[in-house]
């Protein structure tokens, strides 16, 4: 039998099975009880007289085997098993919780989010739009009551508001009307006034800028657009496109602003020095000598006793175009101020057309009024 430990290698005493330590590990981790010998089952170890001395030459043979044979044995460590039963219960109770929770909030946590937030959106809007289509989306929703009576709410109060805004002159106000009842049966109305208005401010404005929003305005649906022919006329009109020459615009300025300074304080002389010697057309008159418009211009002021109307041209809304023959075709937006029952007005939105000459004589003088019946 070997004198080694089959696990470790060691020496062991000469019938154990293991070595002390091997033997007290298996002990303390099995919890068996390990043979203190190898005691053998073969009847014919009871036969001594079968059992043959071993000669000194097969000892040392079989030693020899012995320490070959433990020399190849690697020490196993040998661990116990281990019971994951319980490990796949834990994770099968995890995952259900997890699917319980996830469709619990799907239906119930996040609905009702969404149900708020459509609310809160509803509310802020305040538009019978904004209701009905909260409505809509949650027609059993939390807040489904109030939407309905803040729907009727709104309803009741559109007529009476229209009524006010037919006399409103406030262009913000028939904007909102439009935003908090887009479906509205008086829409149409409010976007004609709202066009009359815009167009009103436009005039008084005067440029080629405000003709130009106007036209964009209308484009886009916002109103109608009734005056969008005259605002693109008027555009063009104001709209400097010939490239400028500051020498010559210097010049054109001079001319307008000292024209109408003199016609507005009916100054004779100061008139003489800007018109040409031939006018060809004066306003409404047709061709006539520098003198001849002068001296009809003082008359018909001393008729009234009084200049009731001054010319306040916009210098900054000067454009011109200058023509092969070197004349220059000039319109600057102007206002007028009159005297009328005995109170001041002042109109805006008429545009004066001028031809220069090469001199920077005003040879003709018509206007573009901003209504026919203005003066």
């Amino acid at each position: 039998m070997s004198q080694f430990c089959p696990l470790c290698g060691k020496n062991k005493s000469g019938k154990a099975l293991f070595c002390d330590d091997c033997k007290n590990k298996i002990e303390k981790e099995y919890e068996v009880d390990v043979p203190e010998e190898n005691k053998s089952t073969d009847p014919t170890d009871y036969k001594q007289t079968d059992i043959k001395p071993e000669s000194t030459e097969n000892k040392s043979d079989v030693k020899e085997q012995d320490e070959n044979l433990t020399s190849e044995i690697t020490p196993v460590s040998i661990k116990p098993q281990r019971n994951k039963r319980n490990w796949f219960i834990w994770l099968l109770i995890l995952g259900v919780l997890l699917v319980v929770g996830f469709f619990y909030y799907g239906q119930v946590v996040r609905k009702a989010n969404l149900d708020r937030s459509q609310w809160d959106a509803a509310v802020k809007e305040n538009t019978v739009s904004g209701y009905l289509t909260y409505m809509q989306a949650f027609p059993k929703g939390k807040y489904c009551n109030l939407a309905e009576e803040s729907l009727m709410k709104l309803k009741g109060n559109e007529a009476e508001i229209w009524g006010k805004l037919q006399v409103s002159e406030n262009t913000a106000e028939l904007r909102d009307f439009l935003t908090q009842y887009p479906q509205s049966p008086y829409n149409s109305l409010v976007k004609k006034r709202l066009d009359s208005l815009t167009w009103v401010a436009t005039l008084n404005d005067n440029t080629a800028e405000s003709y130009s929003n106007y036209m964009v305005m209308s484009q886009s649906g916002e109103f109608p657009g009734y005056y969008f022919g005259d605002a693109q006329e008027r555009y063009e009109m104001l709209f400097q496109s010939y490239p400028v020459i500051q020498t010559d615009l210097d010049n054109i300025k001079n001319t307008v602003d000292g024209f109408f300074t003199a016609l507005s304080a009916l100054n004779a002389d100061e008139m003489s020095k800007y018109l040409a010697p031939i006018v060809f057309r004066f306003f409404s008159s047709g061709r006539g000598q520098r003198e001849k418009i002068v001296g009809d211009l003082i008359i018909s002021g001393a008729r009234i006793q009084a200049p009731t109307i001054k010319f306040l041209p916009n210098m900054n809304t000067v454009a011109y175009e200058k023509t092969l023959i070197e004349h220059y075709i000039v319109n600057v937006s102007v206002q007028k101020s009159f005297v009328e029952n005995g109170q001041t007005k002042t109109v805006s939105g008429y545009i004066v057309n001028i031809e220069l000459d090469r001199n920077f004589q005003i040879i003709t003088l018509t206007e573009s009024k901003p209504t026919p019946d203005a003066v």
